[in-house]
């Protein structure tokens, strides 16, 4: 089983945990994810905008694919985002890891990963416990020998 921890404003955790998004829209994706791997996302509830800065909830992965214009309304629709939401955030530019900090990838190319299973966690899940010291800027994989899967509520 592959983890990842990923951060998510609370207005996005909760629709993920309510069943009602059932994609979420990200820049990048695992590099050698293999065809059909399923893979445990940790929300990590962002503290912006009001969040708690704790790991909330979890959904299985199974599938990772580039979004193109020809999907663009359903991929709306399941992200809960209207047309300019996405179009905005696929044109923002891009940090590139370990670059200066004023250095961007230019915008484009999203992600639409796939959200089932969402599970809400009896107790929210502190950083420290899944072996983390501060919270990604997207998403970072976890070792799995770390990861104790909390229970649901």
């Amino acid at each position: 089983m592959e983890y990842i921890l990923m951060s998510i404003r609370a207005r996005y955790a909760a629709l993920i945990l309510s069943g009602r998004k059932t994609l979420e829209i990200r820049k990048t994706a695992p590099k050698g994810l293999r065809e059909g791997a399923e893979i445990t996302v940790l929300l990590y509830e962002s503290k912006r905008e009001g969040g708690r800065g704790v790991i909330v909830g979890s959904f299985v992965c199974r599938n990772i694919l580039p979004v193109t214009m020809n999907d663009v309304r359903e991929v709306c629709r399941r992200a809960c985002l209207n047309r300019e939401e996405l179009m905005a955030y696929a044109e923002r530019p891009q940090r590139i890891p370990g670059a200066e900090s004023s250095t961007a990838a230019p915008g484009g190319k999203i992600y639409a990963w796939s959200v089932e299973a969402p599970v809400t966690f009896e107790q929210p899940v502190l950083l420290q416990q899944v072996g983390v010291s501060c919270p990604p800027q997207s998403w970072r994989k976890l070792r799995a020998e770390l990861v104790v899967e909390p229970r649901s509520i």
